[in-house]
């Protein structure tokens, strides 16, 4: 069967560089990324904000003043016979850009700055002014800006002012220019040989009219004078705090990202499984590693719910393709602290609260725990068996077992002595110089074989695969193995390691115990929710 598999194709693909695109197959392949660097996408994204609105409340203020001007040409309703007197007619879009330079000028400049008394350099006088132009109406509108409120309306108003004054003195020169040439030609009219009458009296009318436009002509009209703006335009504190939030959004997912392409751990069961490609048999909390399973020692007792994960693990390990069936398992990690050890004791005790004959073996004999975690005697154990220093009656102890702590209602059961039946465990007993050999001999074999017969279950808690031979020599002893990796520590090139130590030892059926899970990873619910 696929579960028992680990043939070299497998495993070779598994060694094999990952792909950056395989880790990303799924809408929630992004959303646990998401959720697993949230503390990093929080803190880029509030410091990016916090840096927009910190510039902004450091930069002076500007404020913005306007004025309107609507420039007309008094002669464009005359009809002229043109004699160069300078009273052609401009076209309105070209007499309003002309207009709208002519404010700007250096000459207008230089006398708003003699005006305002401004110690500020004339050009920077002159960039403070900036002219649009309306397009269907041709108002010319001047805008000012300034650090003050006050000076922005006072510099608006003055180039309003002054740039008018300019524009309606060029035009009345231009329109006493058009009643000199009006008057030189009437007068070589009534002074030619043969004088035309009607040259004449059209002249003469031209004449008045242009007199008439002389003295009731407006060129320039303020529409609408500068105020004293109330608020800066710039800098938008609001504005900036938005565009910052929403780059720093964007840096910090890529950042994200880019960490999770970075990290060379673990994250999730889908990379375990992606890595391993074996079956995950169980996923265990952060919260349930460090309990002796059902044992209850200096009053630490397991909730029902990190329970019920290894119920679920049992279940899933009788459905391993093992014949005739599975007597002896192997638990063991690639590196230390992976919660191998908690794996064996919640195992062999959800096995025990069944009714099943179960022994817990610990051949972790280079750092042991089960003495301490159980509250049990250290020595005599296996290796003072395997020593021929005490007989098997003597390494033999019994672990009262009790029910998990339920919760009713968010309030922990108080019933502390509902027993859940017990369970025979060795400790490793004695501190030995050689543990490996003394698991490859002869009177290990013979306890193994004597024990899987007296018990329906035999789980052998050993060291880490990397970090000794000692579960090397196991392997070939046992009917199955549990590989546990924790999440979030363990890393890909260490369990490709364990993988290929794995390959080249007797073929066994092999399942994956994640551990480590933290309630944020969202895989507990989905689990919990599927069960």
């Amino acid at each position: 069967m696929a579960m028992d598999q680990r043939n070299s194709g497998s495993a070779s693909s598994a060694l094999e560089p990952d792909s950056g695109l395989a880790r990303y197959t799924s809408l929630g392949d992004y959303l646990r990324v998401i959720r697993r660097r949230k503390v990093l996408i929080a803190l880029v994204t509030i410091a990016v904000t916090a840096a927009a609105i910190g510039y902004s409340l450091t930069r002076t203020p500007t404020y913005e003043a306007s004025a309107q001007l609507s420039f007309q040409d008094p002669l464009q309703t005359l009809e002229f016979i043109d004699s160069g007197g300078g009273s052609r007619v401009e076209p309105p879009g070209v007499r309003a850009a002309s207009n709208a330079e002519l404010i700007r000028s250096p000459e207008v400049t230089r006398r708003v700055a003699r005006r305002l008394e401004a110690s500020a350099p004339r050009s920077e006088l002159q960039d403070a002014i900036s002219t649009t132009i309306g397009q269907q109406t041709q108002i010319v509108t001047l805008t000012a800006r300034w650090s003050d409120a006050e000076f922005a309306a006072e510099l608006a108003n003055a180039y309003a002012r002054i740039g008018g004054q300019v524009r309606e003195q060029a035009e009345l020169d231009r329109i006493a220019d058009a009643v000199r040439a009006t008057r030189d030609d009437l007068r070589e009219a009534e002074e030619a040989d043969l004088p035309s009458a009607f040259r004449i009296t059209v002249l003469e009318s031209q004449l008045s009219r242009v007199q008439t436009v002389r003295a009731v002509a407006e060129p320039v009209e303020v529409l609408t004078r500068a105020t004293v703006p109330s608020d800066p335009v710039a800098p938008d504190t609001t504005r900036n705090g938005i565009f910052g939030a929403a780059f720093g959004l964007l840096l910090a997912l890529m950042l994200a990202f880019l960490r999770e392409s970075l990290d060379r751990r673990l994250n999730s069961v889908q990379d375990v499984h992606q890595e391993l490609d074996l079956p995950v048999l169980g996923r265990v909390t952060d919260v349930a590693l460090g309990y002796p399973g059902l044992v209850r020692n200096d009053g630490l007792r397991m909730l029902e719910s990190d329970f019920e994960a290894f119920r679920v693990l049992r279940m899933n390990i009788a459905a391993l393709p093992a014949e005739p069936g599975i007597r002896t398992l192997l638990v063991t990690s690639a590196m230390p602290e992976e919660g191998k050890s908690t794996v064996s004791l919640s195992l062999a005790s959800a096995a025990a609260a069944t009714g099943q004959r179960v022994l817990l073996a610990e051949c972790d004999l280079r750092r042991p725990v089960f003495a301490r975690r159980l509250g049990l005697q250290r020595t005599p154990g296996l290796s003072d068996y395997l020593l021929g220093k005490a007989e098997p009656q003597e390494v033999l102890q019994v672990a009262e077992l009790v029910e998990p702590l339920r919760v009713n209602g968010g309030k922990k059961s108080t019933d502390q002595d509902a027993s859940a039946g017990s369970l025979v465990c060795i400790t490793a007993g004695s501190e030995v110089t050689q543990p490996a050999e003394l698991l490859m001999g002869p009177r290990f074999d013979s306890f193994l074989d004597k024990v899987s017969r007296a018990y329906d279950l035999v789980i052998l808690d050993s060291s880490p695969l990397l970090a000794v031979v000692d579960p090397l020599e196991l392997v070939s002893r046992v009917d199955s193995v549990i590989l546990c990796v924790r999440v979030h520590s363990t890393t890909r090139e260490q369990l490709r390691a364990a993988q290929a130590a794995l390959r080249h030892l007797p073929e066994r059926p092999t399942g994956a115990v994640v551990t480590g899970i933290r309630r944020s990873d969202g895989e507990v619910y989905e689990y919990y929710s599927g069960y």
